[in-house]
């Protein structure tokens, strides 16, 4: 599943606005900026033995390095810019570029560290890759899902609208609720709720203000979900689509990741509901393995998720809905998979959680109350019990990433 080549990894979210923008000099919002700066080792614990992190921040590193238990320290290097044009291509051996998330931005970053001497190998950002990451091919994905899965309850196809009034339109003649989406954005982001089929001025004025931007949205009904998780892939490039793991995720009601669940594959698909414990598990991760090795296989190259849902229909039933989202990147179902297979005792269930504080000191306190509250326990290597952080924490830091197992 993996190439030859180490990799060097660089944690970048909110990347996708740099895509739907499609420029190298967009500037990430703060929340996002904040958020890479805080987490940016968080690659130690999807990253294989050999590979790389670059960072931009020393402060903490290696005194959490140190902290961690022998049996738990990754066999990866954080490396600083200066580092690793310090690094000899004779000596090393090309690092393939592998950030959380591809965009022209990450790349033209990479070229610039190239460009200086570091020996890296940077991938080529292409339209293709842009039309794979619009809404539209999650969109053409499900389609090709559900013609698959016939037993499946029908779903509504997202529609593409260009003007406010064909939006209009559509609620006019469906029934309420409604999700707005802009093209390019994913957990939780660029993302309006209609309550009703009437059009507030709020609501008008935002969406004016995608379609001058984006020229798209997307509306679709808004399901009454009950339960989130995604399939996670791995893609060779060469038309091959591997499955990697399940994600069974939690979120804020506007969809961002808020945490997800830790433990050993098939009791976690045991906290499924129901719908999915029989043979429709197997089922449609056959159907979106191939929808994906016929869409994406032969031009990208990377991990991907897979967003679905079960939702509650009219009459109370449960349905899954197969396709709401195509994440090509990394993506935190990914690293909850990562420690499950790495870290977490297959004995015990626990929970991946990325925290946001509202003042610097804030998250160092709570890091140091949870490793209070929660001392770790390890056995056979692996984590039984307690706290672990997953990052350094420092007074600067607002975002943590922790595992909890209780």
């Amino acid at each position: 599943m993996r190439t030859s080549s180490r990799r060097l990894h660089r944690f970048n979210p909110g990347h996708e606005a740099a895509v739907g923008i499609g420029q190298a000099n967009y500037t990430p919002d703060a929340a996002s900026r904040r958020m890479a700066d805080d987490l940016e080792t968080l690659p130690l614990w999807y990253a294989d033995s050999g590979d790389s992190v670059w960072i931009t921040h020393t402060e903490g590193a290696d005194q959490f390095l140190d902290s961690l238990p022998l049996f738990l320290r990754p066999d990866v290097r954080l490396l600083t810019a200066d580092a690793l044009c310090r690094l000899s291509a004779d000596v090393e051996g090309p690092l393939l570029a592998m950030p959380w998330g591809l965009s022209p931005d990450v790349l033209a970053a990479f070229e610039r560290l190239r460009r200086r001497g570091a020996p890296i190998l940077v991938p080529a950002w292409s339209d293709a890759l842009r039309t794979l990451t619009h809404r539209q091919t999650a969109a053409r994905c499900l389609e090709r899902v559900l013609r698959r899965l016939p037993e499946l309850p029908p779903v509504a196809v997202p529609r593409f609208c260009t003007s406010v009034g064909e939006v209009v339109d559509y609620v006019k003649t469906c029934q309420s609720p409604f999700m707005l989406k802009t093209p390019f954005s994913c957990s939780g982001r660029g993302i309006l709720t209609l309550e009703n089929a009437s059009i507030t001025d709020p609501e008008r004025c935002w969406i004016e203000g995608a379609l001058r931007r984006w020229g798209v949205v997307s509306i679709e009904p808004k399901l009454d979900k009950t339960a989130d998780f995604a399939l996670e892939f791995h893609s060779d490039g060469h038309g091959c689509v591997t499955y990697a793991g399940l994600s069974v995720f939690d979120t804020h009601p506007r969809g961002a990741f808020t945490g997800a669940r830790l433990g050993d594959p098939n009791r976690l698909r045991g906290q499924l509901p129901d719908i999915l414990r029989g043979p429709l598990f197997d089922c449609l991760r056959t159907a979106v393995t191939d929808t994906l090795c016929d869409t994406v296989g032969r031009i990208y190259s990377g991990f991907l998720g897979v967003d679905m849902l079960v939702y509650r229909r009219p009459d109370g039933s449960a349905a899954v809905h197969p396709f709401i989202e195509l994440n090509l990147r990394y993506t935190m179902g990914l690293v909850a998979v990562e420690l499950s297979r790495r870290v977490v005792h297959p004995d015990a269930i626990g929970r991946l959680l990325i925290a946001r504080c509202p003042a610097p000191g804030d998250a160092l306190r709570a890091h140091q109350a949870d490793n209070r509250r929660l001392p770790a326990h390890f056995a056979d290597g692996r984590l039984r019990a307690g706290y672990l952080s997953l990052v350094p924490v420092t007074p600067a830091s607002l975002f943590r990433a922790f595992i909890e197992v209780v």
